[in-house]
């Protein structure tokens, strides 16, 4: 996989891939949330063991991926996607952390994770988003992508054309 490298600079965090030497930080950056953000990712509060969560976040083969985004080498925010079985789509999930978000980190992180889906031979990210993550919704709405939405079980499920 050949995605670009972002360095770091004085207003925008280094990106890079994500392996599993990152699960601890991942793991880190999922403990550090707060309620709101952690109900958001979740759709529940955080389960209690994050290693796990970290550690399928920081799998590193043709089903999964992930981007951390580095300010002062500390881990602020994680792109991830999983294939979907049998088709040309994958999940995607994001988290920032609180202190960071709406900097243009998620949207950074959003375009470093569909180069590397599309090196995958991925076509499309589907995510589940509740309606009251508004934050997230703009994200993934103003990434740059052709976007479809729908409304179903009283989730937004979203559709993003790589």
């Amino acid at each position: 996989m050949h995605a670009t490298v972002l360095p770091e600079t004085a207003m925008h965090p280094a990106i890079r891939q994500l392996g599993p030497a990152d699960a601890e930080a991942i793991r880190a950056l999922h403990a550090a949330m707060d309620a709101e953000d952690g109900y958001f990712r979740f759709f529940m509060p955080p389960p209690k063991d994050l290693h796990k969560v970290a550690h399928a976040i920081a799998l590193r083969d043709p089903e999964h991926c992930a981007v951390g985004a580095f300010l002062g080498g500390e881990l602020v925010g994680v792109a991830n996607f999983i294939v979907l079985p049998g088709t040309r789509s994958a999940e995607v999930a994001l988290v920032v952390a609180a202190e960071d978000q709406q900097h243009g980190i998620g949207t950074a992180l959003l375009r470093s994770l569909a180069e590397l889906a599309r090196e995958h031979g991925i076509e499309r990210f589907v995510a589940e988003v509740l309606p009251a993550n508004s934050r997230m919704m703009r994200l993934l709405i103003d990434g740059g992508f052709p976007v479809t939405t729908y409304r179903q079980n009283g989730v937004v499920q979203v559709g993003i054309q790589l």
